[in-house]
């Protein structure tokens, strides 16, 4: 497990239940020596929050949620000094404070009246400027909160897509969205309104996780691709064959390092700046579900299937 090469296996951190087969299912952010972790765990939340002297773990129960209806995503959400846990199920969407897992606000999903038979829920979420967080919706919409005295107000719907929404990033004003059917959208906001940019069109294969670097919008499908695309130009930079299966999460650091994960067990890191494999390795026997690095270094944390650990590993000083 990455002992040889560039990478070695750091002391894993512990959590109280095994991670739920979910894509994006590891939320990380640190700041005041403090570094955050989230992983959903069926109706359940794990968190924990690590400092030089040792960890700490709570766990977080989603409303109305049950091993059956689980939740689907947990993010850990900055906004102007305030961090923000936002919690997606079949039933609803939550908004907490991190600090004391107050709730701000649960907004329930009513099912469509005219498609009685399908099922609601929320997946993706990003935080946006200094007072916005959006989530992604079933129905292909993304629900718009503002922070507004103390709380969340839902203030705008974004339609474009046609399919679920699968996952959503932010960088300044722009706003990225994928859906199921591998589409994915670029938005603006501007004064009170916001205006589609950019669609990417997808090929039936859903673009399960995002990520942003510069120019570009890097996604992960379910085929086991990454695209990268430039959207400003709205051109296909490079098209590669990363993984067996369907890739779980991906993310990139300041320095153009991007890392995916799939459930084929493989972790491969990739130099955007030449568009290349940089390093490759197995965690044997682990579908794996959430990978994030940590405080923008080249360090990183995973998270696999039915694990109660989260891995981290970290980059050997030459």
């Amino acid at each position: 497990m990455a002992e040889e090469g560039l990478y070695a296996a750091d002391v894993p951190i512990m959590m109280k239940e095994s991670a739920s087969l979910f894509p994006n299912n590891l939320s990380v952010y640190g700041a005041s020596g403090t570094i955050h972790y989230l992983v959903t765990s069926k109706g359940q939340v794990n968190i924990v929050m690590g400092k030089a002297g040792g960890t700490m773990q709570k766990q977080m129960t989603g409303k109305e949620c049950s091993h059956a209806q689980p939740v689907l995503q947990a993010k850990l959400v900055p906004l102007s000094g305030n961090l923000y846990i936002v919690l997606c199920s079949f039933h609803g969407i939550q908004i907490h404070s991190a600090v004391d897992q107050h709730q701000l606000i649960f907004h329930h999903l009513a099912p469509d009246p005219t498609k009685p038979d399908e099922e609601v829920f929320a997946q993706g979420v990003a935080g946006v400027g200094s007072d916005t967080i959006a989530v992604g919706l079933s129905s292909g919409r993304i629900l718009i909160f503002k922070k507004e005295s103390g709380s969340f107000t839902l203030t705008d719907t974004l339609q474009g897509h046609s399919n679920p929404i699968c996952d959503i990033r932010a960088s300044g004003k722009r706003l990225f969205t994928s859906d199921d059917n591998g589409c994915i959208l670029v938005w603006c906001h501007k004064s009170d309104s916001w205006d589609l940019l950019k669609t990417f069109e997808g090929a039936g294969s859903p673009c399960s996780t995002m990520a942003v670097y510069k120019d570009y919008v890097i996604g992960g499908f379910g085929s086991g691709h990454l695209r990268i695309f430039n959207y400003v130009d709205g051109s296909l930079v490079a098209e590669i064959t990363g993984h067996a299966r369907w890739i779980n999460a991906i993310d990139v650091n300041s320095s153009g390092l991007l890392a995916s994960v799939s459930e084929d067990t493989v972790v491969n890191l990739w130099d955007l700046k030449h568009f290349s494999l940089f390093h490759t390795f197995s965690i044997p026997n682990v579908q794996l579900c959430g990978v994030q690095f940590v405080q923008g270094s080249d360090d990183f944390a995973v998270s696999g299937y039915d694990m109660k650990d989260i891995m981290i590993f970290k980059r050997k000083k030459k």
